[in-house]
């Protein structure tokens, strides 16, 4: 009788990791260079991978991602988001930059080969047009949407005629 191999699914990286992995090292090599302070315990990069994993996933808020998916460990260890109290988490949007979020777009931009599809090539330029609305604090006083409503409205325009290598 043969044993079948054991897996360690913890030494496997996640879907999540997957996803990262493009810009681990890039978001790696900021949170070295940013100025820390000694009592600090919430670091940008640990910021950045929640802030991702809420954009990616589909829980319908950040607050119920922190409030309640990290603080009652509703979520798998191998997404290795850091539980963290929802007034340091906000505290995060203050302490680093915006610009840094920016570098990592520009870098992952600057990284990724993309190729032209033939089979759309003689349909023309197509392009995907978005305008979404993203709920900020309401702290946020220029980002007045509607009179009771603080948001920022995104455009976005993706030319679908090339996709992504990785």
């Amino acid at each position: 009788m043969t044993e079948s191999p054991q897996v360690n699914y913890q030494e496997q990286p996640s879907v999540f990791d997957k996803l990262m992995e493009p810009v681990q090292s890039f978001i790696e090599k900021q949170n070295q260079e940013l100025t820390s302070h000694y009592l600090e315990k919430f670091l940008y990069q640990e910021f950045l991978r929640i802030l991702i994993f809420y954009f990616v996933s589909d829980i319908p808020s950040i607050a119920l991602l922190i409030n309640t998916y990290l603080k009652k460990d509703l979520l798998p260890p191998a997404l290795k988001l850091q539980k963290v109290p929802r007034s340091t988490f906000n505290d995060a949007f203050e302490r680093f930059s915006p610009d840094l979020f920016k570098e990592v777009f520009i870098y992952l931009l600057k990284t990724l080969s993309l190729i032209a599809i033939p089979e759309l090539a003689a349909l023309g330029t197509l392009y995907c047009i978005d305008g979404s609305v993203f709920p900020v604090l309401s702290s946020v006083l220029w980002a007045e949407y509607k009179e009771n409503f603080r948001a920022a409205k995104m455009h976005l325009c993706f030319e679908l005629n090339l996709i992504v290598l990785t």
